[in-house]
């Protein structure tokens, strides 16, 4: 049995605008539920089954200039989950069936909230004496949402329809496996976004030759999209790894991707040599050598790399540890190409105020799609904030990211939005990104020399570090060098760590100087921690991060980033934990607008036998620009178990 009551107000000021949107939810369910129970045998058949009766109401009440409008809702919160186990202990066929609907409501950021609507129904099979033991299963989900943020309101509305499969055979010295699935997604609030795909994977691994050391890898994969984001896809991917020696190692790779797209078509062919070996404890050593082939529908490209990794660790005295790396690395690149098509570009989200910059310079703008592959679910978000759970999911331009332009490349700024149903983009997200850029039809050959060198002196308590890094590019045929870039970076820092019985303290600071063809910086950070014991049961958590960078190319520009993390867990007794927290982030672009958030909070989780009690109050307080917000918010919550 669960009950909460939760009341939020959030205040905002805009010249001499002002609104106040007020929420406040009372709920209340009790929850049934019951494991595997017995069908006549167990060996015949396990049922698991429960259900939540639920009620959630609810007033919003919304004020702008004085003008007030009101809205009661009620939510039906019932919901239901029912799984059968068909023959679970038959080694030769068994079948699950599983049916289930959960609907919720989540408290968002601006006193908002989002009622939840999910169902889920399947029914898997499992043969696993077959001469390829597989397992298929059949599944229907349905997301249905709606968030009431003061007077806006959004949706989403979307089914898929899911076939999966899964063969897998091993023996002695290799396994096989074979994988299909099958995707109908249909969108009633975007049928823009509608789309079926069809993919197959086969890879076989096999050990080989000398005790079974050597490794042969294979793996064809094929995919049709229809609708969103249509596509033809091949993928073939051949690795070979032979141990020649307790120390030397050899891996070849040759990758074939065929890509058929409405937006544009690419075949890349990729042959790869790598030899790794290590002498003794000190010096690891990697070379390699890369050829890759790429046609588009509108010409080629060619590129030659070859780079030497070294890597040196050596033993100092009293107890101190020497790390060096040096990365030498030459590339030729053939272009003959108008326009090419980029697919599937990988990124990760940075800290906030970090933007992404694109791998290619001159990319035609209108070209650029951005999807949400990799969420990121212990990322830090806002009050109310959740994380995405099934994707990859379409981002759209103005809402979860923008674009700027920095001399002839394309950054993309990530935006954090919880109004719109996700969060956009937060730290450790990756995203992947579709776009179109030009060379001007004209054959353009240059060269690109790379060296990277760092070291390292740790002695546990101090940690001295430096890194320089540099990149320069010539043109080697044709007339158009605009697209070339230089870059130099260099950092330099020093880590601080002290650990005692009760207390622990560690700092890093560091500089760093960037300057490249299209931008020029200077960077000074820090960040800082602090662990203090201060009676048994009460534990006092301090951290800090600053950023501090002055633009001077392509303008001058001053970008200032500072956060701090305050919380005292307090454990008086086993079944009593008290939470306090303070979050504060002050952000200042001299080109953009201010950003400061500060949060304030409690939360309790008191147990009294099979009661539960949290209550928790949160202070949030924003300024963006020429708007600010504040967001006060008590949730009491209470639970217990009836059994």
């Amino acid at each position: 049995m669960d009950a909460y009551v939760d009341t939020a107000r959030v205040e905002s000021e805009r010249g001499d605008s002002k609104t106040t949107n007020a929420n406040r939810i009372g709920q209340a369910s009790v929850t049934l539920r019951n494991v595997n129970a017995v069908i006549v045998d167990p060996r015949l058949m396990l049922l698991t089954f429960g259900g939540t009766l639920g009620l959630a109401q609810g007033r919003t009440k919304t004020t702008v200039d004085g003008s007030t409008t009101e809205q009661d809702r009620d939510t039906d919160l019932s919901s239901y989950d029912v799984a059968t186990s068909i023959l679970p202990a038959n080694n030769t066929f068994s079948a699950d069936l599983f049916t289930n609907r959960s609907r919720f409501l989540e408290r968002r950021e601006l006193a908002g909230v989002t009622e939840f609507d999910l169902r889920n129904s399947g029914v898997g099979f499992s043969a696993m004496r077959l001469p390829l033991p597989s397992t298929l299963n059949f599944r229907q989900e349905s997301n249905k949402s709606k968030t009431v943020t003061g007077p806006v309101v959004s949706a989403t509305d979307e089914r898929r329809d899911i076939i999966t499969y899964e063969g897998r055979r091993g023996w002695e010295n290799g396994v096989a496996t074979l994988q299909m699935l099958a995707v109908d997604k249909s969108d009633k609030i975007r049928p823009e976004l509608d789309f079926e795909s069809r993919q197959g994977n086969l890879s076989t691994s096999i050990d080989f030759a000398r005790g079974l050391n050597n490794r042969w890898d294979q793996k064809i994969a094929l995919l049709s999209r229809e609708g969103f984001s249509a596509e033809d896809r091949l993928d073939v991917d051949e690795l070979v790894q032979i141990q020649h020696g307790e120390r030397l190692r050899t891996q070849y790779i040759y990758r074939l991707f065929d890509s058929d797209r409405d937006t544009g078509d690419v075949t890349r062919k990729t042959g790869s040599f790598a030899l790794f070996h290590q002498l003794y404890e000190s010096l690891s050593t990697q070379a390699g050598l890369d050829v890759i082939d790429e046609t588009f529908d509108t010409g080629d490209r060619k590129i030659a790399r070859a780079t030497l990794d070294l890597g040196y660790t050596k033993r100092l005295p009293r107890a101190g540890l020497l790390n060096a790396g040096l990365l030498l690395g030459h590339s030729r690149e053939d272009d003959d190409f108008d326009e090419a098509f980029v697919s599937q570009e990988l990124h990760v989200v940075g800290p906030p105020g970090t933007t992404i910059t694109l791998d290619n310079p001159n990319v035609i703008t209108s070209s650029i799609v951005v999807s949400l592959n990799t969420s990121a679910p212990s990322a830090p978000v806002g009050s109310g904030c959740t994380r995405p759970t099934s994707v990859p999911i379409a981002l759209q331009e103005g809402i979860d990211y923008t674009l700027q332009t920095l001399g002839n490349q394309i950054e993309i700024v990530p935006i954090r939005n919880c109004n719109a149903g996700n969060d956009g983009m937060v730290e450790n997200d990756t995203i992947a990104v579709d776009y179109r850029f030009t060379r001007g039809g004209v054959p353009v050959s240059f060269t690109t020399d790379q060296i990277r060198f760092d070291v390292s002196v740790d002695y546990g308590w101090i940690r001295p570090f430096y890194s320089h890094e540099q990149r320069n590019q010539d043109l080697v045929e044709g007339t158009d060098d605009s697209f070339l870039t230089d870059q130099n970076r260099d950092i330099l820092g020093v880590g601080l760590q002290f650990q005692r019985s009760r207390w622990g303290v560690g700092l890093v600071v560091g500089a760093e100087r960037f300057d490249s063809t299209n931008q020029k910086y200077d960077e000074l950070r820090a960040t800082q921690s602090f662990t203090y014991l201060v009676k048994r049961g009460m534990t006092l958590n301090v951290s800090g991060n600053q950023s501090f960078k002055d633009f001077s190319s392509p303008e001058s520009r001053q970008q200032d980033v500072v956060s701090v993390r305050a919380a005292l867990d307090f454990v008086p007794r086993p079944n009593l934990l008290a939470n306090f927290f303070l979050n504060a982030r002050d952000f200042k672009d001299s080109l953009s607008s201010d950003e400061r958030i500060t949060e304030l909070g409690a939360q309790v989780n008191w147990r009294l036998g099979k009661l539960v009690v949290n209550p928790r109050l949160k202070f949030v307080k924003v300024r963006r620009g020429s708007t600010d917000s504040q967001e006060v918010r008590l949730f009491v919550g209470i639970s217990r178990a009836l059994f």
